[in-house]
């Protein structure tokens, strides 16, 4: 997972306001939606969704933040975080859910155990 340090590093790619793209969009470093985007979203790193930006789109991410507005199911394999204002449309499966207030999420969730960490436990247990 990105550390809070690489976040606001400005260490992201951005697709800047005012664009608009359709398809199938795969990314490995992290990535930043400032505009519009329709289709697939798959990752392996963390995708920003910025705050005037409008998703309708599957997305599969080690780690989503959330500003604006998604239309879609959400997969994270660390953590999902819906930030004040902005408004989520789908369901979400991640093993670490942050909801702020004034969020509006309509859909359901799904937290699974994370099986690493069980194993840790058993280890030390």
């Amino acid at each position: 997972m990105a550390s809070k340090k690489e976040r606001r590093s400005g260490e992201f790619t951005a697709f800047q306001e005012k664009s608009f793209f359709r398809g199938t969009l795969n990314f490995s470093e992290p990535l930043s939606i400032l505009g519009n985007f329709e289709g697939e979203i798959r990752g392996k790193s963390v995708l920003e969704i910025g705050e005037n930006a409008e998703i309708k789109a599957t997305i599969e991410a080690t780690h989503v933040i959330i500003y604006g507005k998604v239309t879609g199911n959400v997969v994270a394999r660390d953590k999902v975080e819906l930030k004040h204002g902005s408004k989520l449309i789908g369901n979400v499966k991640t093993t670490s859910l942050e909801i702020e207030d004034g969020v509006v999420f309509e859909g359901q969730s799904e937290m699974p155990k994370d099986k690493d960490k069980d194993k840790d436990a058993k280890k030390t247990g």
